[in-house]
């Protein structure tokens, strides 16, 4: 309705559970497919997990929509690539098929300095690009989401 307020609507179905963080990136398949021509297995190693490889190794758009998860990871850490390994991001699916993001070393660090509980990953690709957005969540405090969000806006 047009006259009542805007209400916070969780990412979860719990009221203890808010956004803090986002990523999004997006990156052309044929520059993953040009990495991968003029660097192959070194490019592979060096990015992905051997269970990402395993996975999705032979699918250039699978390959490109979990790099540019690891990009996206990486800005909603607020660290970029630096500090952070291309490994210790790994994105994988679950039995549905929907990606789950594990963090490893410096990565899962970083999260837990900033109170990131769990991450939320939607990854997309047409035929030309493949795109990620990633969401942090932290619990929300005890006197509530809007306490948060002013002490995120000072």
């Amino acid at each position: 309705m047009p006259n009542e307020p805007a209400r916070y609507v969780p990412v979860f179905d719990s009221e203890r559970t808010g956004a803090l963080a986002v990523g999004i990136d997006i990156i052309e398949i044929a520059r993953i497919q040009r990495t991968l021509d003029d660097f192959g297995d070194r490019f592979l190693r060096r990015v992905f997990t051997e269970r990402e490889r395993e996975r999705y190794g032979e699918r250039v758009s699978e390959l490109a929509a979990r790099f540019a998860a690891k990009e996206a990871t990486s800005k909603a850490l607020g660290t970029g690539i630096r500090g952070i390994r291309w490994r210790e991001m790994e994105i994988v699916s679950n039995r549905r098929g929907k990606p789950v993001l594990v963090l490893h070393g410096q990565a899962a660090a970083r999260a837990a300095q900033l109170g990131l509980l769990a991450f939320d990953v939607s990854l997309t690709h047409s035929r030309t690009d493949a795109m990620a957005f990633v969401v942090g969540l932290k619990a929300v405090p005890a006197d509530g989401l809007d306490s948060e969000l002013s002490r995120l806006a000072t």
